[in-house]
């Protein structure tokens, strides 16, 4: 929860996490001299893999950790026999976007309005990943 609460602008409750976590089958976490330090939230949609959140602890980003984890997600993607990998990113949130792209990440399309922020709302931009 303290690594959702100081990377999303509008966390996910542990309510959302509980009730999400029930129903994902590619999610994990990450845990470095037994500290919790990332986690991926992901889950089989027909033939996709939906990326819905990854995140990193504060004092271990910039070091690989988000890397790896994309890395395991799509070795998980070739267990699952899937090609594809979709999120959702928030337009303003350049450094995710640049994160993603630099993992081969490439935009689809937009959803407007699809994130709540405290003004309103913001679009999300669709990004997608053909795995190999």
């Amino acid at each position: 929860m303290d690594i959702e609460a100081y990377s999303n602008p509008t966390p996910w409750s542990k309510h959302t996490f509980d009730k999400i976590l029930e129903l994902r089958s590619m999610s994990f976490v990450v845990i470095h001299n037994s500290k919790l330090i990332g986690f991926c939230i992901a889950n089989k949609v027909l033939d996709e893999c939906h990326l819905q959140n990854i995140s990193v602890v504060e004092e271990m980003r910039r070091q690989g950790v988000g890397d790896f984890m994309v890395s395991i997600l799509l070795k998980r993607m070739k267990l699952f026999e899937l090609k594809t990998a979709l999120l959702e990113v928030r337009r303003s949130n350049k450094i995710a976007h640049d994160f993603y792209r630099k993992n081969g990440f490439q935009e689809l399309s937009v959803r407007k309005n699809y994130y709540q922020t405290k003004n309103g709302r913001e679009d999300a931009i669709i990004m997608h990943l053909e795995a190999v």
